[in-house]
């Protein structure tokens, strides 16, 4: 999960969730979970600061954290 600064943070459902990392990762919800790391990842190893991250998934963040929220379950 990612965390998120108070001020990104955001009240997602988790249909508009689902819908938005499902649309991320073009049809693929997993795809759009991996994609968001992948981007994460990237983010990490560049100078930019984490608002700059946020500024531009902030959507896609918020989603992904209520996405890995409800599904973890499954997993454990």
């Amino acid at each position: 999960m990612f965390r998120i600064p108070s001020f990104y943070q955001e009240n997602v459902t988790f249909d508009n969730a689902w819908k938005t990392i499902t649309n991320f990762g073009r049809g693929d919800a997993l795809e759009g979970m991996e994609a968001m790391n992948r981007i994460w990842e990237e983010h990490c190893a560049s100078d930019n600061d984490d608002d700059t991250f946020f500024d531009n998934y902030i959507y896609e963040a918020n989603a992904y954290n209520v996405v890995f929220k409800n599904m973890k379950p499954l997993f454990s």
